[in-house]
Formats: structure tokens, C-alpha cells, sequence
């Protein structure tokens, strides 16, 4: 029987970051479901925070599939590193507020701490030697 992870300091440098940077944002987002912030101003829709909560979900499925060097986890990691950025994107469409006069809602988020680990993670999921890895390697 195979052993099942949680974390896998054997892959490259990149996925490992990664795979600790979706663990983190997966417990940045559920604090932003609970509410949890300094910056007040800043709320989720009803589809907003539905997508937040399905990206904490996806945060942790694909860190746990990229652990456990499965393709499916790499793709799901991928698309929850994005899902916090789409989310402010319909939560502002949906309060029918104008894209362009919320930019700096949709592109920094209520945390800077917050949204820099949000780049880092598609920095590195996206990066050559992550993307390369998992073409040859993952399952």
C-alpha cells in the first residue's frame, strides 16, 4: 500500500514552497470566511465568500495531491491559487460596483501579507521547474 502525505520534501524546491504556501492561504482564507480581519472595509459577497470557501477546500486537495505527486492536485492547486482573485472579482460584479474603481479591492484583497502569498503560489506553481516536474513525474 502506497503511503499517503501531507507533505513531500522531495520534490523540487518550488513544489515544496508551494505545497506550504497552500496550506497557509487555505488558513488565510478560512479566516477571511470567519471574518477575521484588521481591515473591516473589507467584505465577501454571498458568491464571494462561496468561492472563498471552495478555494480553502481546493487550497488543501491540491496541496495534499501535489504531496502525493498526483496531477489532478497539481491542476486543482492551479486553479485555487487563482480562486481567491476571482472571487473579489464577483463579489465586486455582484454588489454592482465598476471593476476599474475597486481595482485595488480586487488586486491586494484585505492583506497585503494575505495577497502576497496569493502571488507567490502562482509564482511557483506556474514556474518551469514546477510545471516540467509534474509533467514528467505526476501520476
Amino acid at each position: 500500500m502506497p503511503q499517503r502525505r501531507y507533505y513531500n520534501p522531495h520534490l523540487p524546491q518550488t513544489l515544496v514552497i508551494a505545497q506550504i504556501l497552500l496550506y497557509m492561504n487555505a488558513v488565510f482564507g478560512a479566516l477571511d470566511v470567519l471574518q477575521v480581519s484588521l481591515d473591516t472595509r473589507v467584505s465577501y459577497s454571498g458568491v464571494g465568500k462561496l468561492i472563498l470557501i471552495a478555494s480553502v477546500a481546493a487550497q488543501v486537495f491540491g496541496a495534499y495531491g501535489v504531496a502525493n505527486e498526483r496531477k489532478v492536485g497539481y491542476q486543482i492547486a492551479v486553479l485555487a491559487s487563482f480562486m481567491p482573485l476571482i472571487g473579489r472579482i464577483i463579489s465586486v460584479i455582484q454588489v454592482g460596483a465598476s471593476i476599474s474603481g475597486n481595482l485595488r479591492f480586487i488586486l491586494l484583497g484585505g492583506s497585503i501579507l494575505n495577497v502576497l502569498f496569493e502571488y507567490a503560489l502562482i509564482a511557483l506553481l506556474l514556474h518551469p521547474m514546477s510545471a516540467n516536474h509534474q509533467k514528467v513525474w505526476f501520476r
